[in-house]
């Protein structure tokens, strides 16, 4: 009882306490977080507004595997949960119905728009090389996507083909993309639907039986730096321009060779000139990932953005507080909603009891009030109003006997 009862033992529990409290802090801000979905994109696995609990630990985001959620981040700065449905190194395909094969499983999406046609989708890993002239549409705008994730500048330049003979990108600018007439100056940039859909309207205007096929050629930009200015350099310049036609106290210097000597501090140099050169080979520098939603349509993901690098995955879905909560959380909440219900009941049953016994008890006393109240009226008038009661009348004694009533 003594040691229970001492001030060290005391402060022992009270730093065990803010410990825990530290680490909680800790752990809600730097281990785990709670993540609300904002829409229904990823109904029914989960329900709008529903919350789940992600780890930010990076041990957790490189071991996610095939069909777990993740918490990825967009190029636009969003957070959004997603699942994976193909890993580094899978192949899958997807068809214009909306049916996706991949080397775990097959499922389909419902209202599919995002693919116009069926195409087979590699999703590269770290160490890959690809070529980009050998990828399919939809593989180099996914590639162009990962390089622009990576900082890199990049452009391609577009040609149209006939079978193996070149022909004027101009037909380009007869085709139409929602009614509305496409611009050579976009061309480089429409992704592969579109580019689809004008390769079918040209096909159909050009005689002949060759495939009409869209080209893209990818570049580099690089920036040629030019070497800085050097000051004494161009102080040695103004010592050598020729000052004896000047007059005393003038110096003429060429306009090249002028600098502001009224501060000691370096010029900048001349922005750099860019430079582009052909980008055939691309090699992959971290493993890449195919996000989706559970719905068809009408939702970003890997299908619209391409490819999600490792580093943009940055929490995974934990199980456990979603087994907890269905084993123990919900059901608790079943019943406290069932109890709510029953004690509304209750209350109901005893609020219309307890007013119809208070209207019974104010009957009762507005009978007793009432019933006063005509005895005082009638006391009141009692003397004024004496009626006299009527006698009983008894019967007369008859005269005649019953003698003399005998004939």
């Amino acid at each position: 009882m003594q040691r229970r009862n001492s001030q060290s033992h005391a402060f022992f529990l009270f730093f065990v306490l803010i410990a825990i409290f530290a680490a909680s802090i800790l752990a809600r801000y730097y281990v785990i977080d709670p993540v609300q979905i904002p829409d229904s994109s990823m109904f029914p696995k989960f329900k709008e507004r529903s919350v789940v609990w992600v780890c930010k630990l990076p041990q957790c985001a490189s071991s996610a595997k095939e069909q777990d959620y993740v918490l990825a981040k967009f190029y636009s700065n969003e957070y959004m949960i997603r699942r994976i449905i193909a890993m580094p190194g899978d192949t899958i395909s997807i068809s214009d119905k909306g049916k996706v094969i991949t080397p775990h499983r097959h499922f389909k999406w419902k209202g599919e728009d995002a693919f116009i046609q069926t195409q087979s989708i590699y999703i590269p890993k770290i160490g890959d090389t690809l070529r980009f002239e050998q990828l399919n549409e939809v593989e180099q705008d996914y590639l162009i996507s990962y390089l622009h994730s990576l900082g890199e500048k990049v452009f391609v330049k577009t040609t149209l083909w006939q079978g193996e003979r070149e022909i004027n990108i101009d037909r380009v600018g007869a085709t139409k993309i929602a009614n509305r007439q496409v611009s050579l100056k976009e061309i480089d940039f429409l992704p592969w639907q579109d580019r689809y859909l004008i390769e079918l309207q040209i096909r159909r205007s050009e005689p002949g039986n060759s495939p009409i096929k869209l080209k893209r050629k990818l570049y580099r930009i690089k920036q040629k730096e030019l070497p800085p200015t050097n000051i004494a350099e161009q102080d040695s310049l103004q010592d050598s321009v020729d000052i004896s036609l000047t007059p005393p106290g003038e110096v003429t210097v060429p306009e090249i060779a002028k600098v502001d000597t009224a501060s000691d501090e370096p010029q900048p140099p001349p922005p750099p000139e860019e430079t582009a050169e052909p980008l055939d080979e691309v090699i992959i520098t971290k493993d890449c990932y195919f996000l989706a939603c559970e719905k068809g349509s009408n939702c970003p993901d890997s299908r619209e953005l391409g490819y999600f690098s490792a580093d943009h995955i940055v929490g995974l879905h934990l199980k456990t507080p979603d087994k907890i909560k269905a084993k123990f959380v919900d059901p608790a909440l079943t019943y406290v909603k069932a109890a709510e219900v029953v004690a509304k009941d209750i209350w109901r049953i005893v609020k219309d009891s307890a007013e119809k016994a208070y209207n019974f008890v104010v009957e009762i006393f507005k009978s007793d009030e009432a019933d006063e109240s005509e005895k005082d009226d009638e006391s009141e008038d009692a003397p004024s109003k004496k009626v006299k009661k009527p006698q009983p009348t008894k019967p007369r004694k008859s005269a005649i006997k019953r003698e003399d009533m005998e004939p």
